[in-house]
């Protein structure tokens, strides 16, 4: 190599740099017998010049000057021994040490208290940046670190004898800012748990019509759009996937803000970042084959990726992509995921423990095959405080996601929470299906609420009404968790493919406030490749005091789907209650009622549905769910084996978790109803299996 060259001149940007290239942004890392205490810069002619002062071997001390014109490739100027080459310093700004650590505040954790000497920030017109050129103890650390990765020169040239002994100092790092407020330095990204995130066969559905759903929209512009343009590229932002952007964004938010409104535009990569906060009358725009990747490290959270809090006329669209990294966050699965079917069927008795023992069961077929938080395996492991959402919208008003994918979630992957004309349209969710708790859509105290024509496939529930009493679930990270919620009312949702694990689509189980006028019509709810299959297609469960009421389910298509219907009533009660007279309203339970579930087709089921109230008998308290139709209800078995377990009498299930593989076997192959007033069934054909001995349908306590 040329010992007056970093880099060869060949490619240098006459035009300057490219923040974008920006991927290397050590620009003297230290070496075996080389470090660096101090720098200060200058700009003139399109010429970047640096001087640092240099250690090296056993202390010896002297300033090394380098030129560049893209901040890329550098050419070595000068080195002098004891003296310091004249520097006029033109258009530099000169921070102390302390001011500059303050200033880096997005630093990784091996920058605290670490900043060496004085730091020089130069602006640059062009761009509209500062630069911040900063010498930092480590600052070339390894990227899998956290450090400061790859270097734009060549150690090598500089370097002394190996095994020489290092001298106090560090590398010479790059940040740039807009407002002198938010910097990019530009760290790499790090797990908090890096032998987390393996994937493998049956984990992710790979034929996702992704067509079918996504384009590539025009990208905006303020002459088209007639609304002003914040691209996180020119606040520093880069897209490598790497490089942990969490100040780009809030410094692009913050002066999209200041602008009462614009669009947020995520462009020409993959950007790694932290909680992101949207703002009032912002659109954020991710455009075709760019994404935000959520951060592996739980420090960079606060309690969602993506969120949105209060705001009026939000947008989520483009094309592109939210990549949630939830592996990162959850401990292994005991067993890989199933991808044959089960020769038999068989049930626990009775649901008496999370994971669904004995280990011969469906349940627990799936569930150990789920990848928890908390040490569900019994292998000592402390829980993991994992972040809650993927994106959050709370108490927003008018708005609009469309044309995006949501992928591997971090928890909850789509949460609208108490928010009111919503519009969600052509948005695939492509999550990992043995992820704990990755719901799809979750729809919580909202009203006006419209999903069309979206793919969900995902470890949890599909697409989900709740109303809890409060934000969070078990104990996950989430802000303002204390805060009331409301009703749940006026959702239609329609032209959906789901696949879950779970149940593909739910009512429940949180079901504190009401929840009513629910329509779901023409949907696709199935599990092709991985078994055995959804725990149910429909599920409407009051558990916690809800009541629900005027819900129309109709035209739906199940494949491998275990239980096409479940409609459950119970009491149990999780929230608490708000005082003598809440708890004696709800102590006893809610109530569900004016129910119509119509046109279905069912094939490659597992087990019965059931419809049920509950009778709490040493209480002497019955409650049944009322005016229940079921029309044109056509099922069939997979003609496997079954091993039944027949109780004298039905599993209750007053105060633990409802669910359909709960309650042991049924003695109905289609139908069981029990607690039930006024419920129709009207044209409704089963075929069972071959060796099935039970009846269709069996009504008890009506």
């Amino acid at each position: 190599m040329n010992g007056d060259r970093f880099k060869t001149g060949e490619r240098e940007k006459k035009n300057g740099f490219r923040l974008e290239e920006l991927k290397a942004p050590v620009v003297l890392p230290a070496g075996e017998d080389l470090s660096f205490s101090g720098v200060s810069a200058s700009f003139q002619d399109g010429v970047w010049r640096l001087l640092a002062e240099v250690w090296k071997g056993e202390g010896e001390k002297g300033f090394l000057e380098i030129a560049s014109r893209d901040l890329i490739f550098w050419t070595k100027a000068e080195q002098a021994g004891e003296g310091k080459p004249e520097d006029d310093g033109e258009g530099c700004i000169l921070y102390s040490a302390a001011e500059a650590e303050r200033l880096l505040k997005n630093r990784p954790k091996h920058l605290d208290g670490r900043i060496l000497g004085p730091a020089s920030v130069i602006r640059h017109e062009e761009s509209g940046l500062y630069m911040m050129f900063y010498c930092a103890a480590d600052a070339s650390a390894d990227a899998a670190d956290g450090g400061l990765a790859g270097a734009s020169s060549d150690p090598d040239s500089l370097a002394g004898a190996p095994g020489e002994e290092q001298s106090t100092g560090g590398s010479v790092g790059l940040a740039v800012s807009r407002d002198l407020k938010h910097w990019q330095t530009f760290c790499r990204d790090r797990a908090t748990y890096p032998d987390h995130g393996v994937i493998y066969d049956g984990d992710y559905y790979r034929a996702i019509p992704v067509s079918e759903y996504l384009s590539a929209e025009p990208l905006p512009t303020e002459e088209s759009g007639g609304r002003r343009i914040f691209d996180i590229r020119d606040y520093g932002a880069v897209g490598d996937g790497a490089t942990l952007c969490t100040e780009a964004f809030q410094a692009a938010i913050e002066a999209l803000e200041g602008n009462g409104g614009g669009i947020l535009l995520v462009a020409g990569g993959l950007y790694c970042t932290g909680t992101v906060k949207l703002p009032d009358r912002c659109t954020l725009w991710i455009d075709r084959d760019s994404a935000i990747c959520a951060s592996r490290d739980l420090d960079n959270y606060e309690d969602a990726l993506v969120s949105c809090t209060g705001g009026r006329d939000i947008a989520i669209k483009g094309g592109g992509r939210i990549i949630g990294n939830g592996e990162y966050f959850v401990y292994l699965p005991l067993k890989a995921p199933l991808t044959a079917p089960l020769e038999e069927t068989f049930l626990p008795p009775y649901l008496y423990d999370a994971m669904g023992y004995p280990v011969n069961t469906i349940r627990y077929a799936y569930r150990s095959r789920i990848r928890y938080a908390e040490d569900r395996y019994q292998e000592g492991l402390p829980p993991i405080r994992r972040p809650m959402y993927t994106v959050w919208i709370r108490g927003c008003e008018n708005v609009e996601i469309s044309n995006i994918m949501i992928e591997d979630a971090l928890d909850w992957t789509l949460v609208l929470d108490c928010s009111s004309q919503v519009k969600v349209e052509d948005v695939v969710i492509n999550g990992n299906r043995h992820v704990a708790n990755t719901d799809g859509i979750d729809i919580m105290g909202c009203s006006q609420v419209e999903i069309r024509h979206c793919f969900v496939s995902c470890a949890d529930d599909g697409i989900c009404v709740k109303s809890p009493r409060r934000q969070g679930h078990d104990g996950i990270n989430v802000a303002d968790a204390h805060v009331p919620m409301r009703d749940t009312r006026d959702v239609h949702i329609s032209d959906c493919t789901v696949m879950s694990v779970m149940n593909c689509f739910k009512i429940g189980t949180e079901t504190y406030f009401d929840i009513e006028n629910i329509t779901v019509e023409n949907c696709r709810f199935l599990l092709p490749d991985i078994f055995p299959g959804a725990v149910s297609g429909i599920s409407i469960e009051s558990a916690d005091g809800s009541n629900i009421r005027n819900v129309t389910v109709r035209g739906i298509e199940m494949d491998r789907v275990c239980c096409p219907v479940f409609i459950c009533l119970n009491m149990r009660n999780k929230f608490g209650f708000d005082g003598p007279e809440d708890e004696e309203r709800r102590r006893f339970g809610g109530s569900i009622r004016n129910i119509s579930i119509s046109d279905i087709r069912a094939l490659n089921v597992e087990v019965p549905s059931i419809i049920t109230g509950f009778a709490a008998k040493g209480e002497k308290v019955v409650r049944r769910v009322e005016n229940i139709r079921i029309r044109n209800f056509k099922a069939a078995y997979r003609d496997n084996r079954e091993v039944l377990n027949l109780k004298e009498e039905v599993h209750e299930n007053l105060t633990d978790y409802p669910e359909n593989n709960a309650f042991g076997d049924v003695p109905a192959y289609g139908f069981y109803i029990r607690h039930a007033a006024d419920a129709l069934l009207e044209n409704v054909e089963v075929i069972p299996r071959t060796m099935n001995r039970r009846p269709c349908i069996l009504r008890e306590d009506a």
